[in-house]
């Protein structure tokens, strides 16, 4: 067994020309390249049991002989694939067991569940191998994939580079991408060609990706910790994005745009326990988060505050021309969020907070306990909040915003720790915080409404005035609301004590 470990971006056609004369191939490359015709057949059962169970397996023609690879495990973060994989001749075009194979892999490769696989899609694509050593020492291989991957009628273009580590630190395939992104404009790219393949075999969407736990131990450093919540952010963050423009269903930009202010957060956590270098990224982060944000605003408008008060309301015209209006309003924003996650800049933050996570290395004589830095920031956030609330029934919308904040910031701190204490003592904490956060963020929808209303046209008339009263009620229900929240979070114990 062996574990690859490789940076996958996609490039455009019109591009690959200039990736082909780019002066790094040149610099760093050892020999001529080398390019061949790889034609793969993945299987799997009717049931799809190796997809439930992470595992690819498939079969690769490569010139008169088969050879069959079987990769499982690993994850993909920011684009770099780590896998294990195991790989062996075959006589024919049929999956086989593996002489002497690993337990692990002995214990799926049976002969009665090789008779159940059957081929579930093909990649087909010619393959161009440059060999890069760095001025470190650094062996990378880089390959240029061009074809298609198709499931029966259904098909997709195949246009990616991989950055193979071969031997050397993880480091430098972002380095070179890098290197290489300042001339030739790449995307970053977290699904593998198998993954590709079952959603045509499926034809449908992944859902939206939400916040998952991180494994964290009390024992752990802090640039440990830091390193897998960060890894974990920017993951969910990479899994909506690649889904828009495929799909209308706005979970996946809010989603993207949680994604962001989780990975703002923990950045403001450990800013002690990273390197000065994280707060370069600050500036393109807070570009992303602006950009989420105001395309998120415009979807709550368009898909739940005036389709809740239309509901009331059916028939009347005024409210249905600003309703109109509102959905051009959201396209247009929309489009321009569709444009950051798709430019050079966004890629470039990726793969720039890649380098610096990777780069990242304990320092013994900082080493700080995680189980009391956790203790000492939540108590810390959590009396910030308390001292923000205390009179929340006298504040105004700009102070709600700045209790909202402080809530979300507690939330996220909360469900990082949460794996560091007893289920049952982080459940209820995190039920109740999020109720309150909840209710917050409800009341400052009804206040970014109105900012948005100003931004539709003179015309929009009666539907603006149906719309201030609904605020205005709402929020009034909202505060009462708002007090049994803040009711129940003062009553609520803290996990960490």
């Amino acid at each position: 067994m062996t574990i690859e470990i490789e940076l996958k971006l996609t490039v455009d056609p019109v591009h690959v020309a200039r990736l082909r004369h780019h002066s790094v191939l040149k610099a760093m490359g050892q020999g001529k390249p080398r390019r061949q015709k790889l034609y793969s057949v993945y299987f799997d059962t009717p049931e799809q049991d190796l997809l439930q169970a992470g595992i690819a397996l498939r079969l690769r023609r490569v010139g008169g002989t088969w050879v069959q690879t079987v990769k499982g495990g690993g994850c993909a973060q920011g684009g770099m694939h780590q896998r294990n994989e195991w790989e062996w001749p075959v006589r024919g075009e049929k999956p086989e067991m593996m002489a002497n194979a690993a337990p692990d892999l002995a214990a799926w490769l049976t002969p009665k569940f090789l008779a159940r696989l059957q081929p579930m899609f093909v990649t087909d694509f010619w393959r161009t191998v440059w060999c890069l050593r760095t001025d470190q020492g650094d062996e990378i291989e880089l390959a240029l994939d061009q074809g298609e991957v198709y499931a029966g009628e259904r098909c997709q273009p195949i246009s990616e580079v991989e950055l193979e580590l071969k031997a050397g630190k993880e480091a430098s395939l972002f380095e070179v991408a890098l290197i290489i992104q300042d001339q030739v404009p790449l995307w970053i790219e977290d699904r593998s060609k198998a993954a590709r393949g079952y959603q045509l075999c499926s034809g449908k969407m992944p859902l939206p990706c939400t916040a998952q736990p991180v494994a964290l131990e009390p024992g752990m450093s802090l640039t440990q910790a830091f390193r897998d919540i960060a890894w974990e952010c920017l993951a969910m963050l990479q899994a909506n994005v690649a889904e828009f423009g495929q799909e209308r269903d706005p979970e996946y930009l809010h989603q993207a745009h949680v994604a962001t202010r989780r990975l703002r957060s923990a950045l403001d956590l450990f800013v002690a326990g990273v390197p000065d270098a994280f707060v370069d990224v600050l500036e393109d982060l807070r570009w992303l988060m602006s950009c989420l944000g105001k395309a998120r605003n415009w979807d709550v408008l368009v898909t739940q505050t005036l389709p809740q008060i239309a509901e009331q309301l059916p028939g009347n015209r005024a409210l249905k021309r600003l309703q109109v209006e509102a959905a051009e309003l959201r396209d247009v924003h929309q489009k321009e969020v569709f444009g950051a996650v798709w430019s050079q800049r966004y890629t470039r933050l990726v793969l720039m907070l890649g380098l610096l996570l990777v780069r990242q290395v304990d320092q013994p004589e900082k080493l700080v306990k995680l189980g009391e830095f956790a203790k000492q920031n939540l108590t810390r956030q959590h009396a910030r909040v308390c001292h923000k609330g205390r009179r929340h029934p006298a504040l105004n919308s700009s102070e709600r915003h700045v209790l909202r904040i402080a809530t979300k910031k507690l939330r996220y701190a909360a469900e990082f720790f949460s794996c560091l204490y007893p289920h049952k003592r982080t459940h209820r904490y995190l039920e109740v915080l999020a109720a309150l956060q909840d209710v917050l963020g409800a009341l400052n929808d009804a206040t970014v409404t109105l900012q948005l209303l100003v931004e539709l046209s003179p015309s929009r008339g009666q539907g603006t005035g149906i719309v201030t009263g609904w605020v205005a009620c709402s929020s009034r229900a909202g505060l009462l609301i708002l007090h049994q929240a803040w009711k129940d979070f003062e009553r609520q114990k803290v996990f960490w004590k």
